[in-house]
């Protein structure tokens, strides 16, 4: 059974579960209209090539249809923070025609894209068939879900005072946890722990 729901995408959201079949990649939706479809039958076809360490389709993945666009996500494996995810949102048409773009996002879907940050995957204005938007997808997740991430942690005595999730090739911040950061952060970490 397919769910589906309307939501403004300024709205805050909670990922609606959906029994899929099992080993499916973005299972939750079939997609609207014969773009959408054909964007995720070939995004499904180029996840299953993926060869990434605690990612399961099943349990990492999933698609959602709301006003618009077509958007899926995948939960990083080895992230203990709450709701860092991989967003990427298709639209088969609309302004500015077909675009594509993906981000590092949280409880709110896309709204950490910035079309000129290059850790973003921003595709407008290019005309091509739905399969080489989906390929185009898929080639920036699989980018992603490969790249070093680090947790770095600030301590008093030996509690962890506060902590920070980075990208470790470029230093990226994904996410910060606990208190006084701006006093902490004027010193190095005490400690770096490879996350993935």
């Amino acid at each position: 059974m397919l769910n589906r729901f309307v939501e403004a995408p300024w709205q805050r959201h909670d990922r609606v579960v959906v029994e899929a079949a099992e080993g499916r990649w973005f299972p939750d939706e079939i997609g609207r209209n014969e773009g959408e479809i054909a964007f995720l039958e070939q995004l499904r076809r180029e996840a299953s090539g993926w060869d990434v360490d605690g990612l399961s389709p099943e349990d990492d993945t999933s698609s959602q249809v709301w006003l618009a666009p077509l958007y899926v996500d995948v939960d990083v494996p080895g992230l203990t923070i709450r709701r860092r995810t991989l967003q990427v949102g298709y639209w088969t048409n609309g302004p500015f025609g077909q675009a594509l773009h993906g981000v590092w996002g949280d409880d709110y879907l896309l709204d950490d894209h910035d079309g000129n940050d290059p850790e973003n995957l921003t595709v407008v204005g290019v005309r091509a068939s739905h399969e080489n938007y989906a390929q185009w997808a898929a080639a920036w997740l699989l980018r992603q879900l490969k790249r070093p991430v680090v947790r770095e942690e600030w301590l008093t005595g030996d509690r962890v005072a506060a902590a920070t999730w980075r990208l470790d090739d470029t230093g990226r911040v994904l996410a910060r946890h606990g208190n006084g950061f701006r006093r902490l952060m004027r010193r190095r970490a005490d400690r770096v722990v490879t996350v993935r």
